[in-house]
């Protein structure tokens, strides 16, 4: 798509999504185009930190072309204010689908193949050279046919060269706290295998209906990601199989050596495994 002049030429339809600094909207593309547009909100466009935060986002996923992962078209500088346009992919995300009290059947019915293509999207991004550095249940949107696709790269980074992994330097604490990588609370540079222990507390979820840790300290809770093993998926879901229980305490492993190292190699054990040991209540017959 050819850069735009303007954000005005996005005849914005509806607010889907608001967050704590942007929010997403359903637009009209001067081509005629259904899109997603993410901005900034009203209170925060004078913040230089959120301006340039939302720009980086969209440079690092511009190009990224793969089924499991939304799209980003381009960035818009404005004026009148900055946008990214996205394809327009209307779902709920992981996380509200698990936590639907009265139980999502496509859970039920698709789960293998819903896990195969989470595993498949991040994989791509891993190929890519891109460690996504925020992976959870919220950045994987589930349409009602069984389509995922991963977004979000507000956090991502490039991967580090091998010998840049041994350069100094000051790291924040990035990431969701009930899926932050023991690596990243200790400040050390990540790689691949910090969203594999992410994507571990996320299937740890999606199987079980709650995070690996749970802890009403914020504090508390990065402390049982250092020192905590992980409880076994199955003490929360008597249906799951032996394999899936392995796979998922692997990838929570404290030590990154421990862990799958590649997400290749998870997508490879999930498309020969069964996750349920008895066909879950809503599975198709």
């Amino acid at each position: 798509m050819p850069v735009s002049l303007s954000a005005d030429l996005y005849r914005v339809e509806t607010i889907i999504w608001t967050g704590e600094t942007a929010e997403i909207c359903r637009a009209m593309a001067p081509n005629g185009k259904v899109v997603a547009l993410k901005r900034l909100r009203a209170d925060k466009l004078r913040e230089w930190a959120a301006v340039r935060s939302l720009r980086r986002e969209a440079h690092m996923a511009i190009g990224l072309s793969h089924p499991n992962v939304v799209e980003v078209a381009e960035f818009v500088p404005g004026p009148p204010f900055p946008i990214m346009v996205m394809e327009f992919f209307p779902c709920r995300n992981m996380k509200v689908r698990v936590l639907d009290r009265k139980g999502d059947p496509l859970l039920a019915s698709r789960l293998e193949d819903i896990l195969r293509q989470m595993a498949a999207g991040l994989h791509y991004v891993h190929e890519r050279n891109f460690i996504h550095m925020d992976i959870k249940p919220e950045n994987f949107l589930v349409s009602d046919e069984g389509r995922v696709k991963l977004t979000d790269f507000a956090l991502a980074t490039r991967a580090a060269k091998s010998w840049h992994r041994f350069l100094p330097g000051v790291r924040r604490i990035a990431g969701t706290r009930p899926y932050i990588a023991p690596e990243t609370i200790r400040r050390k540079r990540p790689d691949f295998r910090t969203d594999i222990y992410s994507f571990g507390a996320t299937l740890f979820e999606v199987l079980t209906r709650r995070p690996p840790f749970i802890s009403g300290s914020r504090d508390e809770l990065l402390r049982m990601h250092l020192r905590d093993p992980a409880p076994w998926p199955w003490t929360f879901n008597k249906n799951l199989t032996r394999d899936i229980n392995d796979l998922v305490v692997a990838m929570l492993q404290k030590d990154p050596a421990r862990r799958p190292q590649s997400m290749g190699e998870i997508l490879a054990r999930l498309r020969r495994m069964q996750i349920h040991e008895k066909p879950p209540e809503g599975a198709r017959p």
